[in-house]
């Protein structure tokens, strides 16, 4: 019988209790273990309501039965816990953005690189169903040559002292939601930017609270907004030469909630409009299996590609952050 992963999660973070703890437990070939705070009755008490070990974040990383630690930790935390994860010999899941700058990004991979292990970062999103949807419709020539994508993702204000607020956790929307949209346009478009022109707004915070970028592809364009201070909105479309595909539900899914995907083409007199329904998946337990699977068969060629491929979007949000520094279109 083969041995299960044992996972550890680093951080009494919402997103751990309301989707992580739960998507862990779902897979076979996982044994979720215990859960860290810095707090020690906080570990106790969420160890005890999830039938876990309490650890502090240093007696979990140190742990010999421990092979993967989950990181739902601020971005500003992510480096210093993932170097010393690696040097404890363990894989990592982080969560999105897994850290603040494109150098830091640069040394955490080699942390992992040098010790033979997987460092992932986690855009959950990617495997829900609907996005296969919209990429086999492109694929069809459904809405033609696609030319813009363009989305939003954006919240009302959340509480004052929120972490996301936190200059000193490297808080901000382009780190928090705006990811997210650069992450999709990236896969829709099936290619990477070749110039970004973007701008963020603190509006008195210590952060930016709010965004919008042009990314620039070679046979199309992105446009996204983002930010704190917004109607809720989750959203997507790919507007086309000859149609145009479009997401009510794009980034931020409940494991229940059946999503729909719009096709619209119209012909200058005539529109017609059909709706696909997308099954209910659970996005994080499909991206734990994805990555569990390739550390438990060490495959080597599936751990590159986690590498570059947060490297491919620390590349990107990195041009970002200095267009909208530098108030300048940058090229990549």
């Amino acid at each position: 019988m083969k041995k299960k992963l044992r996972i550890g999660i680093l951080g009494c973070a919402n997103i751990a209790e309301k989707y992580a703890i739960g998507a862990f437990k779902s897979l076979p070939a996982v044994e979720l273990v215990a859960i860290a705070s810095r707090e020690k009755g906080k570990a106790e008490a969420w160890a005890a309501r999830h039938e876990l070990e309490a650890e502090s974040y240093d007696s979990l990383i140190a742990r010999d039965d421990i092979d993967v630690i989950y990181s739902p930790l601020p971005v500003g935390l992510q480096e210093e816990w993932a170097v010393r994860a690696a040097a404890a010999g363990k894989h990592m899941i982080c969560e999105k953005s897994i850290t603040y700058s494109l150098d830091s990004a640069k040394g955490m991979v080699d942390a992992f690189k040098q010790n033979g292990l997987a460092l992932y970062e986690n855009f959950a999103p990617e495997f829900q169903p609907q996005h296969g949807k919209v990429l086999s419709l492109i694929k069809e020539g459904a809405i033609g040559t696609p030319h813009v994508w363009s989305g939003q993702y954006g919240f009302p204000p959340f509480p004052k002292g929120d972490i996301r607020y936190s200059s000193e956790l490297k808080g901000g929307s382009l780190n928090d939601c705006g990811c997210y949209t650069v992450f999709m346009a990236r896969k829709i478009l099936q290619a990477e930017p070749v110039a970004v022109t973007c701008t963020l707004s603190n509006d008195g915070a210590e952060v930016d609270i709010k965004g919008s970028a042009l990314l620039e592809f070679p046979h199309a364009g992105a446009l996204m907004a983002f930010g704190f201070d917004h109607l809720y909105q989750n959203t997507y479309s790919v507007w086309g030469s000859k149609g145009m595909v479009r997401t009510d539900r794009a980034f931020a899914i409940p494991p229940t909630f059946v999503s729909t995907v719009e096709l619209i083409t119209n012909d200058g007199s005539h529109e017609s409009r059909e709706t696909f329904a997308i099954p209910a998946a659970n996005r994080f337990a499909l991206s734990f299996g994805f990555f569990c699977k390739a550390v438990a068969a060490n495959d080597t060629d599936a751990i590159q590609d986690m590498y570059e491929a947060l490297m491919r979007q620390a590349a990107v949000m990195e041009a970002m952050r200095v267009s909208a520094r530098e108030g300048r279109r940058v090229v990549l």
